[in-house]
């Protein structure tokens, strides 16, 4: 037990190292040394083989991987498995297996942090803590390399994290008690905080898809969707009459050229989707394409800027596939946890959607180790092991449950004709 719980702590400290080397800590060199190994590089190869060495040797490592037959979260380890499996057609396989083994270490590691807890309020408290640290984590990042400034705060770097913990925290306290509903609450506005002073526009979309999900919740009567109909009417007048306003509230400060362009990610798309082009079965290897850039006609970045086109591109066709069916499977077992009414499921729901739509602007999942990934995964984790699971009970509950006995017409029974 007390081996458990140093393991436990050992790899706790050391996702929170893979965090603050890609945040506080991030180094920057120039993107066509990509694949150098630094001392940087070495540092980051030794924690994610620590990591992965830890998960090897854990009580609960085996368990959680049998566990996850059971969910969506098998499709998207297939995925990630898939992606280190395509070092062996890439022309820098070493680079490929780094960075898929750097996601599956993560992702591991919070899977099996998330099972070694004994109830879902101690995992849910967890889960809103990891996505805050990994906020902050983000605002710091780029407080050192830009200042305090709207210019200097402006990423999406630490704004997925805040949406999906705001959309989380939000969506529960509308089915919560009274205790819980006043801390997620709290929760709720430390996370919409940082969700403004991100001023990301593609964070800001998602944020506003995952508010449809709760729309019909925030109201005991579903008459509020008739004002907020009227308000996206507002807006659409507004579009049509406005640019500046429209600039500067809707899209941060954007010019409807960068709107067009969505701040030039349409450019890099056209060139990764040639790159698709050139391999469409299996891709030129995971997370390698945004890199490549002058390979492909556009600059190198550290990503695709959309999670699914990095897929498309790095794994191809099946690849892709693969990633769109763990997309649906997941929102589908997360809508099928609020229909329940499992603790968890409405949050979940509308966090999930908020993730895939952001998931088009930035590359959150179906590329390398972003620091954003790490609340993502701590999430997933939860929903997974706690509120997933809860609702796959209830519904076996209910299919082995005796069939009620009809009462007799105009509602007598047996003991009163």
């Amino acid at each position: 037990m007390r081996l458990t719980k140093i393991v436990d702590y050992a790899l706790w400290a050391l996702v929170m190292l893979t965090l603050a080397r890609t945040t506080v800590l991030v180094r920057q060199r120039d993107t066509s040394d990509f694949d150098t190994v630094d001392f940087s590089a070495t540092f980051a190869i030794v924690v994610i083989a620590s990591i992965l060495v830890a998960l090897v040797l854990h009580p609960r490592g085996r368990n959680t991987l049998m566990q996850l037959r059971e969910s969506s979260a098998l499709i998207l380890l297939i995925f990630l498995i898939y992606g280190a499996a395509s070092a062996m057609w890439s022309d820098f396989s070493t680079f490929v297996l780094f960075r898929a083994g750097e996601v599956l270490a993560v992702m591991g590691a919070l899977f099996v942090l998330m099972e070694g807890y004994k109830n879902w309020q101690n995992a849910e408290r967890a889960m809103l803590v990891v996505l805050m640290v990994a906020t902050l984590m983000g605002v710091a990042q780029r407080v050192i390399l830009a200042g305090i400034s709207v210019e200097g705060l402006h990423t999406n770097i630490y704004t997925v994290t805040a949406g999906m913990g705001f959309l989380y925290a939000l969506g529960e306290s509308l089915r919560a008690d009274p205790q819980r509903r006043r801390r997620l609450r709290r929760w709720a506005a430390a996370f919409a905080f940082f969700v403004v002073i991100g001023t990301s526009a593609g964070s800001n979309i998602a944020v506003a898809a995952g508010m449809l999900i709760l729309l019909p919740f925030l109201s005991r009567s579903k008459l509020v969707i008739i004002p907020a109909a009227l308000a996206c009417m507002a807006v659409i007048v507004i579009m049509g009459t406005s640019e500046d306003v429209v600039s500067v509230t809707l899209l941060s400060g954007r010019s409807l050229e960068d709107v067009q362009t969505m701040t030039g990610r349409t450019n890099l798309w056209t060139a990764y989707w040639n790159a698709f082009l050139e391999k469409p079965i299996l891709g030129h290897g995971f997370a390698i394409v945004a890199r490549l850039g002058d390979q492909f006609g556009t600059v190198a970045t550290t990503n695709a800027h959309n999670g699914f086109i990095d897929a498309l591109a790095g794994l191809g066709v099946l690849g892709f596939l693969t990633m769109l069916i763990y997309s649906i499977k997941l929102v589908t077992e997360a809508l099928r946890a609020s229909r329940a009414q499992i603790a968890g499921g409405l949050g979940c729901l509308a966090a999930f959607v908020m993730m895939l739509v952001n998931n088009n602007s930035k590359s959150i999942l179906g590329g390398s180790y972003d620091p954003v990934v790490v609340g993502v995964f701590a999430m997933l984790a939860f929903f997974h092991i706690f509120t997933l699971r809860a609702m796959q009970a209830q519904e076996r509950d209910n299919r082995n449950a005796p069939p009620a006995v009809p009462e007799p017409a105009g509602g007598a029974t047996a003991a009163h004709p």
